[in-house]
C-alpha cells in the first residue's frame, strides 16, 4: 500500500491551524481511494525541511542519480 499526492492544491486551515493535502491511497489489491492528509504545524515544518533536502539533493546528483 502507498499514497500519492492528488493534483490538487494543498489547504490551509487558519481556524484549526493546519494544511490538508489530498492524496490518492492505492492499496495491494488495486483499489484506490480518494483522502485527505492531515498535517498540524510541526508536522508540516518537519516535511517542509525533508523535502527542502531532498529536492537539494535531487539537484545536486541529477534526477536520475542516487539520490537519498
Amino acid at each position: 500500500m502507498h499514497a500519492t499526492p492528488s493534483k490538487r492544491d494543498a489547504r490551509y486551515d487558519r481556524v484549526r491551524d493546519r494544511v490538508t493535502v489530498a492524496v490518492t491511497v492505492h492499496g495491494d489489491d488495486g483499489v484506490s481511494v480518494e483522502t485527505e492528509m492531515v498535517l498540524e504545524p510541526g508536522q508540516l515544518e518537519l516535511h517542509y525541511a525533508q523535502l527542502g533536502r531532498l529536492i537539494e539533493c535531487r539537484d545536486r546528483y541529477g534526477r536520475t542519480g542516487g539520490w537519498a
